[in-house]
């Protein structure tokens, strides 16, 4: 995977040969939903009221060649006056797409299904750790032709240049890295496809790069990887998801620590109005131990994860009412640790 870089270099050269635009439109969509929530460790010990937004800016168009163009702003942070950019060139070749903390390319949250979201990906009162992702970072994607590939087949290759969050936003920023001992490239690979009618398919492998000090046998310093399939079957009413990561971490010193994560769900609509589903969410965490002395092998100590959650969605004159609930036991992969959460909310999308 680590060629994907200079692949993705040469694409883009050969796309870039364009001329001026005709003029674009301008769009926007987005969304507002208003939550109560209550929550916290071992009891109901924490409550808040809060709204969330996100307002897409999406202006496109067409070049006097045929090439299309995207070009989206995302306001979803109360902190950030432009949250997430992409910018998106469509040629015949394929799409070559920049973007800043946005594309993701992972498949980890690709099964999950829900009345008002996947799983964990709606609600999750603990921290489940499933995947590298490149839309945490700023990067460059190539995607291949609609209609290309048989069975709907779609492929990205995504490619992150400076793992450091939140730079280079503005054109011609640049910033330096303190460290680089867990990675400063990652690489991403992601395949989808929908070879029946209500079945979609996607898998996507991951893997950070240019590492100092590699290999360091005396830290146990190594790269971080990670893989993930899941899979959507609809049919009538009834949806049906299911998931597997694997993730590895990288580290600069100490023990390895990976996680196997299994996501599976079932989404029923009741009626054109009403939905309800209901979510099982595990997470193993392997946490290999340093050689004790005396042994001639170290151990590894399991620390399993699971998070049930149930969800009901009520849709009426534009507005989405929901009411979503989840129990965790092994919270944030500490033994004996429980967690619960309700939250009740307002969604209004335009």
């Amino acid at each position: 995977m680590r060629n994907i870089s200079k692949l993705l270099v040469g694409i883009l050269f050969s796309a870039l040969v364009i001329s001026p635009s005709f003029a674009g439109e301008l769009s926007v969509t987005g969304g507002a939903t208003a939550t109560y929530v209550t929550n916290g460790d071992n009891a109901h010990d924490g409550k808040s009221l809060g709204v969330s937004n996100e307002i897409d800016l999406t202006a496109s168009g067409e070049l006097d060649n045929g090439y299309t163009w995207k070009y989206q702003v995302q306001l979803d942070d109360a902190n950030n006056v432009n949250d997430d950019t992409r910018l998106e060139i469509g040629t015949d070749m394929g799409t070559i797409g920049f973007y800043i903390s946005e594309g993701s390319a992972s498949a980890d949250l690709s099964g999950l299904v829900g009345a008002l979201g996947g799983g964990f990906d709606y609600i999750s009162p603990a921290t489940f750790l499933t995947a590298y992702d490149v839309d945490g970072y700023n990067n460059i994607q190539y995607h291949t032709p609609a209609d290309m590939l048989p069975f709907g087949t779609k492929i990205k290759l995504a490619y992150v240049p400076n793992m450091t969050t939140g730079m280079n936003s503005a054109k011609g920023a640049a910033t330096t890295t303190a460290s680089q001992a867990t990675g400063r490239t990652l690489t991403q690979g992601h395949i989808s496809m929908a070879p029946v009618d209500g079945l979609t398919i996607n898998a996507s492998a991951a893997e950070t790069g240019d590492e100092t000090g590699l290999p360091n046998t005396a830290n146990n310093r190594e790269t971080g990887v990670s893989a993930s399939v899941g899979a959507k079957y609809t049919m009538g009413s009834v949806a049906i998801g299911y998931g597997q990561t694997g993730y590895q971490p990288a580290i600069a010193s100490g023990e390895i620590a990976y996680y196997e994560n299994t996501f599976m769900g079932i989404s029923f609509d009741v009626n054109d109005s009403l939905s309800v589903s209901y979510n099982i969410d595990e997470s193993d965490k392997n946490q290999k131990v340093a050689v004790a002395n005396g042994s001639s092998a170290g151990t590894t100590t399991n620390t399993v994860m699971e998070q049930e959650s149930f969800q009901v969605a009520y849709t009426t004159g534009g507005a989405t009412l929901g009411f979503a609930r989840a129990e965790v036991t092994n919270s944030d992969y500490s033994a004996g640790n429980t967690e619960t959460q309700n939250v009740v909310s307002v969604a209004i999308s335009f």
